[in-house]
């Protein structure tokens, strides 16, 4: 997982719209792009990769980018763009389809088909890539593509707020959270699509998918409170501690497993935190859900090998 940042007012004016051109071809898809604006090109992109899903904001002026046959030829990573304007619109030709699609509306692109994306104004949009191979084969695409679908109030806008948000927080994730925030932006988009592809069947699978990384999320931000249980996870999600404990089973743990694992994680990361060097090895086992020294002293040696205060001395 990696984010990437660029605006053109890094380079000198003549090489601006050279150097963004390039940069959009690598880091999303190879385009045939022209512009009246040549010589005071102001234009920024932001990529976060997150493995088999890509997330991006890109802001630029008026211009024309086609996706050509020879492109699609030369490369086809095979992948869907679902595009929101953010600011201004933009207008779409694709498998002979024409969409103008303004904010509060979202269109979905196949790379692997030829098209043209044109704005009159200057424009700034998100853009989420997913695998093609990510959603059903069953399914007919043909009736949500090149089409200006609305945001609305719920799945859709959920989508775009998620995604927005990931960007925003990007610098805050580490490297194993990729492939997580990965599953749920797919999950993301096939139920925003499925609504109207008319796919039911669909939005409940993948609404079940979309529970525990909700039930994850929740586990994290109380891992101090000393009251965490399976119980209170269930019953914040309105389902029974069984059904609970059944999805982290397929997952091959525990509910109060996970939540040792975590908490264990969270002393590991401040025993050696320079900042947090004077705070007592009890104390921080207590701030996360340890309240007994011994028992935190012997669950620590138990999932790394080593004492919390010999941990310590060995990490500052």
């Amino acid at each position: 997982m990696f984010l990437a940042r660029f605006h053109t007012a890094e380079v000198s004016p003549e090489l601006r719209f050279a150097a963004w051109h390039e940069m959009t071809s690598k880091a999303l898809i190879g385009t045939v792009v022209s512009t009246d604006d040549v010589d005071d090109f102001t234009a920024a992109v932001g990529v976060l990769d997150l493995g088999a899903v890509q997330i991006s904001v890109v802001a630029y002026p008026a211009l024309r980018a086609a996706r050509t046959i020879r492109l699609i030829r030369r490369s086809d990573p095979g992948r869907l763009y679902v595009t929101i304007p953010l600011r201004g619109r933009l207008g779409v030709s694709h498998l002979g389809r024409e969409a103008d699609v303004g904010t509060g509306h979202f269109v979905v692109i196949d790379t692997s088909r030829p098209g043209v994306v044109v704005n009159r104004r200057p424009v700034e949009h998100l853009i989420v890539e997913v695998p093609r191979s990510e959603l059903p084969r069953s399914w007919a695409m043909g009736s949500v593509m090149a089409r200006p679908l609305p945001v609305g109030q719920g799945t859709g806008a959920l989508m775009v707020n998620t995604a927005r948000q990931m960007m925003r927080s990007a610098e805050a994730y580490g490297p194993a959270d990729g492939r997580r925030l990965a599953t749920v932006v797919i999950d993301l988009v096939v139920v925003a699509l499925a609504g109207h592809a008319g796919e039911d069947g669909a939005v409940r699978d993948a609404g079940q998918r979309l529970l525990q990384p909700r039930i994850l999320d929740f586990i994290e931000k109380r891992l101090p409170d000393l009251t965490l249980s399976p119980s209170v996870v269930a019953a914040a999600h309105n389902i029974s501690v069984r059904y609970l404990q059944l999805l982290f089973r397929e997952q091959g743990m525990t509910v109060t497993g996970w939540i040792r694992e975590r908490r264990l994680e969270r002393c590991r990361r401040d025993l050696r935190d320079p900042e947090l060097a004077g705070r007592p090895v009890h104390a921080i086992g207590a701030r996360w859900g340890f309240p007994d020294p011994t028992a935190f002293s012997r669950a620590f040696k138990q999932a790394f090998g080593v004492s919390p205060g010999d941990y310590r001395r060995g990490h500052l």
